[in-house]
């Protein structure tokens, strides 16, 4: 299945360069062109304002910032972006705080290809 083009630009935030690798390559073999990646809030910032992106990829625990602060900037200041969290911890409690957050999805780390492709697909339904 081909995915349409409002899904992209995608961001992923992630302190692991190994995450952020590895999830670039998987949505890049699932067809989108506009990846970009960040360690931190404060990177991720000016990718934000300047890209604007449609999706983006959140790890929870993050060094600088915990990752519901950030879904609450996101949520507040592109309302329109859908954001899927990532943790390797997916207690229910730690899921359903994030929905109620107004995450869009939730991956558990590890992920794979098949979860990242289930993901979008049921963005692109939304979208």
């Amino acid at each position: 299945m081909e995915f349409v083009r409002p899904l992209e630009p995608i961001l992923i935030i992630d302190d692991a360069v190994e995450i952020r690798d590895f999830l670039t390559q998987i949505l890049e073999n699932l067809g989108f062109e506009e990846v970009y990646g960040c360690e931190n809030f404060d990177s991720a910032k000016p990718l934000l304002k300047h890209k604007q992106p449609n999706v983006v990829f959140l790890d929870i625990e993050l060094p600088d910032t915990d990752g519901t602060e950030i879904l609450a900037y996101i949520n507040e200041n592109f309302p329109t972006a859908h954001v899927i969290m990532c943790s390797g911890h997916n207690s229910m409690e730690n899921v359903q705080n994030t929905w109620e957050l107004g995450a869009k999805g939730f991956i558990a780390k590890p992920f794979n290809a098949h979860k990242v492709d289930s993901v979008m697909k049921r963005l692109e339904l939304v979208t």
